[in-house]
């Protein structure tokens, strides 16, 4: 089997996180132990991503894996290669794409929907939605809102996280309104500054107020996050040989993970054919109109530590 490895290297931005990606494809390559021939595609600086595809296309790959990032996948989709290769691209479209391409990606679209079904399966009755700023915030909070309008008959309070000089007001008057549960979408920075203030409150997030390294995380003990399995369950016979001797960031060890699932599922495919489930180290991913669709693990912090919560 010969896979191309269509990736940014080069990239001034996304060069870091396409390493990243690399060492997870590499890593689970080695897993596998089988009889694979890798082809680097790399591009960025004045060769573009379409060209790069072309090239990757002449060596007779079976499958190509990328681009990453959602702007070369758009790129790329405006017009598609003549000589298409089956191709995971590593960034979501948002709209089913044409054959033979499929999509995978570790979105934060999936993690709010499991983060709220979480609380409601925990038995929250007051359950607040508490939103930061930032585009990136109001992302993981469109989708909880979403996912809570048809899933749940009682209506989701959604709030601002307010100036700094009311949160203790703020949180005195969420408790006496029965608040007991807060779904956070915000950085990591606020949740820290903030989280003494919501002693006796569960707190749920995201991957989005999680990017910093674990050691630096200050009393978040009891805070249940949907993240990658990789991530939350690193240390378990199933993922430690796929997990890295050293990582920067959970950031960059999602980006692995997405590498090792993506080198998975060009493995398991048959032919042209990829496989419809895996139990991936992004999640349980399920493909659906040509795009993995995922569910994420929830894991707990305890102290500086990260355990995997069950179903």
């Amino acid at each position: 089997m010969r896979i191309g490895v269509l990736l940014p290297i080069e990239d001034a931005l996304l060069g870091r996180a396409a390493q990243a990606v690399r060492q997870g494809i590499q890593q689970a390559l080695r897993v596998a132990e089988g009889a694979v021939e890798w082809v680097d595609c790399t591009y960025g600086g004045r060769l573009s991503v379409s060209a790069a595809y072309d090239g990757c296309s002449d060596h007779g790959v079976d499958w190509i894996i990328g681009p990453l990032g959602r702007a070369d996948v758009a790129t790329l989709m405006a017009a598609p290669p003549a000589r298409a290769r089956p191709t995971l691209l590593l960034a979501p479209l948002g709209a089913p794409p044409p054959k033979p391409f499929l999509t995978v990606s570790p979105d934060l679209e999936s993690e709010a929907e499991t983060i709220a079904q979480r609380a409601i399966t925990d038995g929250c009755r007051g359950t607040l939605l508490l939103e930061g700023s930032g585009p990136i915030a109001t992302r993981v909070a469109v989708a909880v809102a979403a996912w809570w309008r048809d899933a749940s008959a009682q209506p989701l309070r959604s709030v601002a996280v307010p100036p700094r000089a009311q949160w203790q007001r703020s949180a005195a008057e969420w408790r006496a309104d029965g608040v007991d549960c807060v779904i956070f979408a915000g950085s990591a920075r606020t949740l820290s500054e903030l989280r003494p203030f919501l002693r006796g409150i569960a707190i749920y997030i995201t991957t989005a107020s999680y990017e910093v390294e674990l050691e630096r995380v200050v009393d978040w003990t009891g805070v249940r996050i949907a993240d990658a399995p990789l991530v939350v369950d690193s240390d378990s016979a199933q993922w430690e040989r796929y997990t890295p001797a050293d990582v920067a960031s959970p950031t960059l060890l999602r980006l692995h993970a997405l590498g090792v699932d993506a080198a998975r599922l060009a493995l398991a495919a048959r032919g042209a054919d990829a496989p419809d489930r895996l139990e991936g180290a992004i999640g349980r991913l399920e493909l659906r109109d040509r795009q993995y669709r995922r569910t994420p693990a929830v894991g707990e912090f305890r102290e500086r530590r990260l355990v995997r919560l069950g179903p």
